[in-house]
């Protein structure tokens, strides 16, 4: 569900605010004065020019020349027989000023109406009424200048709505180039559109995105060419010492070539571009027992299975990665499969010593702790960072309750 105070703040619905509340309290403004200066002027002087009428009808009500003054003044003596559905006056300005006006006369006369007319009548004298067609008072001005102003108010802010939304379309795809972008996903270049500013601040993020490229591209070029040309002394020298009689000394010295192998292939995993890999449609129980079949200290404390879309393998290497890193240092390692929400949740936790060092840290390419000098490449991590962003995933890290490291990778799945 969309909820109103994310979306209240958007920039195009903020925008859309500055444009449309001005206009509105201009018309509001505009209405207030036709009400209070020239419509409430019209109403008076109608309602005075009612009320003289009716004065001049009443010096000559007893007389053979009323009807004749009431069709002149175009007003209508009648009894009470031909009057029905009375009812107040609806217009309530109008109720105000011809009250006032009716003071003028002598007795109590009171207004109301009907369906056609305005009834005006002395309870003094209910013996007679006098109605003035509702023509004579209303008119389609009002009514007109009402839907004009609706109408103008909705029209500004349908163009100011479509104009603002083309104007912020370019900052949305700069969001989405750099959320990508940030996640280490090959993203292209944008092109510049919108005002000179926007166009501006894109013309600069391309000119970064570029250079941020440039500089990975000569580090990962010049990272693989040396892991490429030590494998070649290494295979050589691996090759050589196979004529060596001294059994312990061979036995360093290929232990130590496997090491460097290791940490030569860690190099070429880090730099290697892995985005172009397809998304499989996986079952997640199975995933998990693939990834976890080698380690025989490990515990499933829950395995759900639900069909989700990921990239297969990279997903499997973060699992190995992080269960090769428990399994290294702890006796036992705890697994945890869920989902919740939109969420696939897997947490690994593990009994061993854990570590002091921050998130921050754990994921710093080549960063090692004091304690874990000398081992491994300071990668690993690293590359299970990236491969879960590559996955819209996130990482966490913290202390677990069997006293080790707990890991929590959480993927969204729809």
């Amino acid at each position: 569900m969309l909820k109103w105070d994310h979306f209240s703040e958007s920039l195009l619905v903020r925008s859309v605010y500055l444009i449309t509340l001005p206009i509105v309290l201009v018309q509001v403004v505009g209405i207030i004065i036709f009400f209070e200066l020239h419509w409430d002027l019209v109403l008076k002087r109608s309602a005075q020019s009612i009320v003289n009428d009716i004065k001049i009808l009443e010096l000559t009500k007893n007389t053979e020349e009323i009807d004749k003054f009431a069709n002149t003044l175009q007003i209508i003596k009648t009894d009470r027989k031909q009057i029905n559905e009375i009812k107040p006056i609806s217009n309530w300005i109008f109720k105000k000023r011809i009250n006032q006006s009716l003071s003028q006369i002598p007795g109590q006369f009171t207004a109301s109406q009907n369906d056609n007319f305005y009834i005006v009548s002395n309870i003094l004298d209910e013996d007679y009424y006098y109605l003035i067609p509702k023509k004579r008072i209303e008119t389609k001005t009002v009514l007109g200048f009402f839907l004009w102003t609706i109408a103008i108010s909705i029209i500004l802010s349908i163009i100011s709505y479509f104009f603002i939304k083309k104007q912020i379309q370019p900052l949305k795809r700069l969001g989405i180039i750099t959320k990508s972008f940030g996640r280490g996903i090959e993203t292209p270049n944008l092109k510049p559109s919108g005002s000179s500013e926007v166009r501006g601040l894109i013309n600069d993020f391309n000119n970064m995105q570029n250079n941020i490229k440039s500089t990975f591209e000569n580090q990962r070029n010049m990272l693989a060419g040396i892991s490429h040309d030590l494998k070649t002394p290494l295979t050589r020298i691996n090759l050589m010492i196979e004529d060596l009689n001294n059994e312990e000394i061979k036995s360093a010295i290929s232990k130590n070539i496997s090491e460097m192998n290791i940490m030569l292939n860690h190099y070429l995993d880090f730099i290697k571009n892995e985005k172009n890999e397809n998304l499989d449609e996986v079952i997640t129980d199975i995933l998990i027992y693939e990834a976890a079949n080698n380690y025989q200290n490990i515990s499933f404390l829950s395995n759900e299975s639900k069909k989700v879309l990921i990239r297969k393998n990279q997903v499997k290497r973060v699992l190995i990665n992080v269960l090769d890193n428990a399994n290294k240092f702890a006796k036992n390692i705890y697994l945890n499969s869920t989902f919740q929400n939109d969420s696939w949740l897997i947490i690994i936790e593990d009994d061993g010593p854990g570590t002091n060092l921050t998130e921050e840290q754990l994921t710093k390419p080549f960063f090692k702790g004091p304690q874990q000098l000398n081992q491994g490449t300071g990668l690993g991590l690293s590359i299970v960072q990236k491969l879960i962003k590559l996955n819209n995933g996130e990482l966490k890290f913290e202390k677990s309750i069997y006293g080790g490291l707990k890991v929590t990778i959480s993927f969204e799945v729809s």
